[in-house]
């Protein structure tokens, strides 16, 4: 449970969640099983290139005690210190590279390569005996000697079993010449060392999945976190919402000035204000040139007055239009009827007497809310 909000946390971690995991240093590692693949690629290599690397080593070596002909030609010390070290050096970097590049492989498959330069800054809350504390006594501790008593058993099991396997041999090395009992000490070993080294491997991979586990388990949301970093990226809905209002309302203000060439005004007749207009010569559909409500609606009415263009209480299709067409376009379908017999009404009759009824459909009726009235469909 979240102690903040009292929440389960049961969503997945965001993209922002995860780059600040990163950023805090909390990247998905296993060092045992890093240790287990350094351990393996190394074993491996002498298990393969192992006869090789002694004899050559035992050549460098006898190579090494040899100074008769450096100091019979005055050979500076330099010289024959690279001389000496050079094969062996050589050999050391050919030795780690696979073993570096297995490291990097692997972590690049757990968790990736991060590296924040702030993470290596010292920090108070490391430095914190109480925190100190708390890390030493907490459940990771706790697990963490869990899985050290876990190794030392299994290292302990599975290197008394190979003893077991192996003593024979091991007592016969003494009765064997020595270059066969090294070749033969040398196989024993590496085997003793692989069998210990796969077994360390098994628990290097389960190591993994528990820290992958725990990882995840780490970066899990609340459904509020969620809410709340979405506002932060995205905005709060009620903000954005304000501000379409606002484009809105500027965008109705600017079209009162276009409702020169409207045939009608419909008024609510109070709240809402629609002008509309009729090209004849392209015999398209009437759209509406203007809209407002409230300031705005008050403000298309005088402009309508100004300009001597009709103005028709109709609250129904008044809402109707406002509720489901867009300044500069064209009206709803379901309305060309009504508006049809408003402009027959109005280049007609000229606006003089009785407005004829008009029906709007059920689905198209709203309050002045913009909510469907009772009733409608």
């Amino acid at each position: 449970m979240s102690e903040e909000t009292g929440q389960e946390k049961t969503e997945q971690p965001t993209g922002r969640r995860l780059e600040q995991a990163i950023e805090q240093g909390q990247v998905l590692t296993s060092r045992d099983l890093v240790m287990a693949v350094v351990m393996l690629i190394g074993t491996l290599q002498f298990w393969f290139f192992g006869r090789r690397i002694f004899n050559d080593l035992i050549s460098d070596f006898r190579f090494g005690l040899e100074f008769y002909n450096p100091l019979a030609r005055d050979v500076p010390l330099i010289h024959v210190l690279a001389d000496r070290f050079s094969s062996p050096l050589l050999f050391i970097l050919l030795f780690s590279i696979p073993i570096a590049l297995g490291v990097v492989a692997t972590q690049i498959s757990l968790g990736g390569m991060n590296f924040v330069w702030t993470n290596i800054l010292p920090k108070g809350s490391r430095m914190s005996p109480a925190s100190g504390l708390s890390r030493m006594f907490g459940p990771k501790s706790l697990i963490e000697l869990a899985k050290s008593v876990l190794k030392m058993l299994t290292v302990g099991t599975v290197g008394y079993l190979m003893l077991q396997l192996y003593l024979p041999d091991i007592l016969a090395l003494s009765s064997t010449p020595f270059e066969t009992a090294v070749e033969q000490s040398g196989s024993i070993f590496l085997m003793f060392f692989l069998v210990l080294v796969g077994a360390m491997a098994l628990l290097g991979i389960g190591d993994g999945f528990l820290q992958w586990y725990q990882h995840n388990q780490r970066l899990l949301m609340t459904r509020q976190e969620v809410k709340d970093e979405h506002k932060q990226s995205e905005g709060s809905p009620e903000i954005k919402s304000r501000i379409r209002r606002l484009q809105q309302e500027v965008a109705q203000r600017k079209s009162v000035t276009k409702i020169a060439g409207a045939q009608v005004v419909i008024v609510n007749p109070e709240h809402f204000a629609v002008a509309l207009q009729y090209d004849f010569e392209e015999g398209s559909a009437p759209k509406v040139v203007s809209k407002g409500a409230d300031k705005v609606a008050h403000m298309i009415r005088e402009k309508a007055a100004e300009l001597n263009i009709p103005v028709l209480e109709i609250p129904l299709l008044a809402r109707a239009i406002y509720y489901t067409s867009e300044i500069g376009g064209e009206i709803h379908g379901e309305l060309y009827r009504a508006v049809a017999t408003v402009l027959s009404f109005v280049l007609n009759a000229g606006a003089q007497g009785d407005i004829p009824d008009i029906e709007v459909p059920d689905e198209l009726q709203f309050d002045t809310n913009g909510r469907k009235l009772e009733g409608a469909k």
